[in-house]
């Protein structure tokens, strides 16, 4: 275990908070705060790759951050000020730059990609991407590798055949060393080998001079001395790239007197996968996958609890010891550690989600969960005094709070009494029946100044007492004459909300 850990959260703000991007985000802090209880330097990061000019989003980047400190992490620069480039840059104690945006450090990338070409460990490209695409077409049709790879001799040829036909574009890419076979011991993969003769040649900065990611990312993690670097399975055919550029430029950073820093260790999360078998993609309109997204879509705005959606999101290729479903930010701090997540892809079970949420809203205080559902309350609740009994009434029926305004509005202000005949058919309880409990019903409520909680169990004992009635065939009338239906909350809190004058009035 290195004595300093740190690990980064690093998105490309090319869209909203997604639920691939929190489980990277989260796996990454729970292991820096768990080893920072255990006495550990330990850090946890936040860091924009916004390489990808054609496609950045500014309100991607915005997600990304509240959608963090929506769910309880905290990462050690978060303060939003840093969303400008014109706040006053970090540094480290060697007077080093220390940039949370890849594009403040654009001349920075160049400089050192240029000094590899010097130490002939990279060169200039010229060849058009037409060009290019013409020559892997060729390999894939004589059957070989599509890699790009030049030697020594070949650079210097490429260099002249530049000059005879005016090129002045360029991309830099690192020259790969056809004997070197990388390895590393992956968190979660266990040993892994890649030869590098499998390998082309990457493109290290692009012709408009814009770093590309496996450059920029490998640069940024020896500066800022990332230990522990978790990201799904997609990025395993990177690593092996960013092995090799690491290597490369490591002479430059410690001459640039950046500290020496040990290879980092990775871990690949395995892929989370859908109902169908496979890889949740973005596009998807079916599953809600976004934390932080389009306005009425996203977990956050629809209402979703955030430890719910944190504890479920951890289980996402990971388990306890123990294997405890519902955990609060501390417990999952204190069980996780790498040893434990899976290599095998991990289902989005959407009904383990909803029960999850569902238990955090049942252990809520009342006090609470009032505290946190009214904002989404946007149904006017002037037909009665109780409103806050109103919403409470739900508390153990949803999954998100933006589910009350429905169960509020079906159950309360849009009743369809139409379906009397079907209820009674569906309990066997004859109309005699059902007319005799409700008038009995309201001949013992009209003995009450009001219906409340506390006075309703004795109105039904009354009604059952001078009915005859029981069972479903006592509370099912009267449910239905509270709310028309034959099913739902308890009687103690419908029967005062719809309230003492409304019922007697109501005719079915």
């Amino acid at each position: 275990m290195a004595e300093k850990i740190r690990l980064r959260y690093a998105p490309s703000p090319t869209g909203f908070f997604h639920i691939g991007g929190l489980r990277s985000a989260l796996f990454c802090y729970l292991y820096a705060m768990h080893y920072k209880r255990k006495g550990h330097d330990s850090e946890y990061i936040f860091r924009i790759e916004d390489t990808d000019i054609d496609r950045h989003n500014e309100d991607g980047i915005k997600a990304q951050t509240i959608g963090q400190e929506w769910v309880g992490i905290h990462p050690k620069y978060s303060d939003p000020k840093w969303w400008s480039v014109e706040v006053e840059q970090q540094t480290d104690k060697n007077g080093h730059k220390l940039s949370y945006r890849q594009t403040e450090k654009i001349e920075e990338y160049a400089k050192i990609a240029n000094k590899l070409v010097e130490m002939n460990l990279a060169y200039y490209d010229f060849h058009t991407a037409e060009e290019l695409d013409q020559m892997r077409e060729e390999k894939e049709k004589n059957k070989e590798t599509p890699r790009f790879h030049l030697s020594i001799t070949e650079i210097a040829a490429h260099y002249e055949w530049a000059k005879q036909n005016n090129r002045e574009n360029y991309v830099i890419r690192l020259k790969m060393n056809d004997e070197q076979v990388f390895k590393w011991k992956d968190l979660v993969r266990g040993e892994m080998s890649v030869p590098s003769s499998s390998l082309t040649d990457p493109v290290l900065i692009r012709s408009n001079k814009v770093p590309m990611y496996n450059f920029a990312v490998v640069v940024d993690d020896y500066m800022m001395e990332i230990s522990h670097v978790f990201r799904g399975e997609e990025h395993l055919s990177n690593t092996p790239y960013q092995i090799a550029i690491r290597e490369a430029i490591e002479p430059i950073l410690l001459e640039m007197t950046y500290n020496k820093v040990a290879e980092p260790v990775y871990g690949h999360l395995p892929i989370v996968i859908g109902s169908d078998g496979k890889k949740l993609s973005k596009r998807d309109k079916t599953l809600r996958q976004f934390i932080v997204g389009e306005k009425g879509e996203d977990y956050m705005s629809l209402g979703y609890y955030p430890d719910a959606i944190r504890n479920f999101v951890a289980l996402l290729g990971w388990s306890p010891a123990d294997n405890k479903e519902i955990l609060s930010m501390n417990e999952l701090i204190e069980r996780f550690d790498g040893s434990r997540i899976n290599k095998a892809p991990a289902f989005f079970d959407i009904k383990k989600m909803a029960w999850i949420s569902g238990e955090y809203f049942k252990k809520m205080s009342d006090e609470d969960f009032l505290k946190f559902a009214k904002p989404f309350v946007k149904v006017n609740l002037d037909f009665t005094k109780f409103a806050d009994l109103v919403i409470l009434t739900f508390k153990n029926y949803i999954t998100y709070a933006d589910e009350l305004n429905q169960l509020i509005t079906t159950n309360f202000i849009d009743k369809d009494y139409s379906i009397l005949e079907e209820v009674l058919k569906n309990n066997e309880i004859t109309t005699e029946e059902f007319n005799l409990c409700i008038q009995t019903f309201k001949d013992v409520l009209g003995d009450y100044c009001e219906i409340t909680v506390d006075n309703t169990n004795e109105i039904i004992t009354k009604t059952k007492e001078k009915s005859g009635l029981k069972g479903k065939k006592l509370f099912i009338p009267i449910r239905f004459l509270a709310i028309a239906k034959e099913h739902g909350p308890e009687m103690n809190k419908i029967l005062p909300i719809v309230g003492k004058t409304n019922l007697l009035n109501i005719k079915i």
